[in-house]
Order: C-alpha cells, then sequence, then structure tokens
C-alpha cells in the first residue's frame, strides 16, 4: 500500500485506512480523519477553537487523497493524519496568520499531542496545517540514525527535513548522501554539532 509522507498508509478507499468523520467537540465542524490518531487531531482541533479562534464549519478539512502541492509525495491528508484549521482565514505560505504571542502555544501545543504544526516549517509555512508524526508522540524514543540508515525513523526524519526547511529529499527511508547533508544543514541552523547524526538532541529539535 502507498504512505503518505509521514509513513502512513495512504489510499483512495477510506475504509481501508480505518477514516470515519468525527465531529470536533463544542463545535459544528466534522473531520474526516484515520481512527486510530483522531484523538490527537481532535483535542488539537477543540484546543485551537478554544485558545486561538472559533473553527467554522465547511472552512475545516481533513483526510483528501492527493499529493502535496508541488510534489509527487502524497499529502498525509491522503492518509488521514492531517488537518486543515480555518484554512482560508491561513493561507498556504503565509506567515503571521495567526497573533504572535500565540505562536509558542500553538507549538508546544502540536509537540505534547505528537503532532508538527505547518507554522514551525521553514520552508512554505502552512499555518492552518496539522499532521502526525508517525512515532505517535514527540517525545517518544527515535533510534540513532546515520548515514547507510534505512526505514521509518529515516523516512520521518526525511519528511520533516522537507517540512522544515524545502529540502527537497525522496521520503524513502534510505539514509544518503542528500539527507546527510540536508541533516547538517539543519544542525548547522539549529546550533547543533555538526555530524550528520541524528540522535538525540537532533531529534529533539526536528520534532
Amino acid at each position: 500500500m502507498a504512505k503518505s509522507q509521514n509513513g502512513f498508509p495512504a489510499s483512495a478507499n477510506r475504509d481501508e485506512i480505518n477514516v470515519r468523520t468525527f465531529g470536533v467537540n463544542g463545535t459544528a465542524v466534522k473531520l474526516p480523519i484515520r481512527a486510530d490518531v483522531a484523538p490527537r487531531l481532535l483535542e488539537m482541533a477543540h484546543w485551537f477553537h478554544v485558545h486561538i479562534e472559533p473553527l467554522r464549519a465547511g472552512e475545516c478539512f481533513g483526510y483528501a487523497f492527493r499529493p502535496i502541492k508541488g510534489s509527487t509525495v502524497l499529502s498525509n491528508h491522503a492518509s488521514g493524519t492531517a488537518i486543515d484549521l480555518n484554512a482560508p482565514s491561513h493561507p498556504m505560505g503565509k506567515h503571521g496568520t495567526v497573533p504572535a504571542a500565540k505562536r509558542a502555544a500553538i507549538s508546544a501545543k502540536a509537540r505534547e499531542l505528537g503532532l508538527l504544526w505547518g507554522g514551525d516549517f521553514q520552508g512554505r509555512v502552512d499555518e492552518m496545517h496539522f499532521e502526525c508524526l508517525a512515532n505517535g508522540h514527540a517525545g517518544a524514543a527515535h533510534p540513532t540514525i546515520k548515514r547507510g540508515a534505512r526505514g521509518d525513523a529515516v523516512r520521518e526524519a526525511q519528511g520533516i527535513l522537507n517540512r522544515k526547511q524545502a529540502a527537497g529529499l525522496a521520503v524513502d527511508g534510505i539514509f544518503g548522501t542528500l539527507t546527510d547533508k540536508a541533516v547538517r544543514e539543519f544542525q548547522r541552523r539549529a546550533g547543533l554539532e555538526v555530524d550528520g547524526i541524528v540522535g538525540p538532541k537532533t531529534w529533539a529539535r526536528l520534532l
């Protein structure tokens, strides 16, 4: 089965990946999302509604089988593991659509739930967008990976590097020359030791 950018199975048949429609508590918004990650995404949506701005029905979105815009890689919406909240108010590529004083809180809440907020992308920002990390919770243990490694942890790192710094990596789970270069650039920007090894300190900054 195909996989979305974050490594979850993706399908044009929503039943194959257990996408169901859920209501966001206290709102008229309904979101089609993958059932096993629904609690995290619904909690994020409700928190956003209460603490940032009221959610509007017809302006919030979940599952959609499609690639990332400008890419052939399947969007995380294609696996039902991403949501967009009040999309018209937070256009893709526009920075500062949420109050500056609340940005840190949004980012922290997303990380607490094992999500990545599009407002933290260092490439093309997407402040409407929240997506699941494949490991479940951002604080969960990750294996140390470096050049030559293969697997889901590599795929997750590649996806995050693409989103955070527009690295242009193939999300193939193979830690090769280009992934090594992207990791070193990320480490340099983050003020970390530049060794090309994604260990606990680098994972902490990626997530």
